[in-house]
């Protein structure tokens, strides 16, 4: 019977030192980066066209958030943004250009890194450029 008390306790105590850990963790100030879309649909466009889009995101963290780097898949894709701090809850945008010159399908992935709590994201562009 002791033995059963013991190991009942133990077990409660280990689980209210866990939870008191997840609530010191989830208190700590973070960035969080949340798009409001990853993926970029072009559609079927004709060459030489309009090829900028934007990806709207925001800091829904309670500490600022800083873009670090923006990698891009490819030379084709041209990305702008902001490395100016983002205060929690404002937004901003990373503008992409696609070059249309080149005729056929394509699927390009953008990598945005920040101190982010979700530290990378993918951005995907898709579109079929016709003549």
């Amino acid at each position: 019977m002791k033995k059963t008390v013991f190991i009942f306790a133990i077990l409660i105590i280990t689980t209210l030192v866990n939870y008191a850990e997840n609530i010191v963790q989830n208190d700590k100030p973070a960035a969080k980066i949340d798009f409001t879309s990853t993926v970029y649909d072009y559609g079927k466009i004709k060459k030489d066209a309009n090829g900028n889009c934007v990806f709207k995101y925001k800091n829904s963290g309670n500490d600022v958030l800083f873009i670090t780097r923006v990698a891009k898949s490819c030379g084709c894709t041209t990305p702008e943004y902001s490395t100016e701090p983002l205060m929690p809850g404002q937004t901003a945008v990373i503008k992409i250009g696609y070059d249309t010159k080149i005729v056929g399908v394509f699927n390009k992935k953008i990598t945005v890194f920040s101190n982010a709590i979700n530290s990378s994201v993918i951005l995907t562009i898709k579109g079929e450029i016709i003549e």
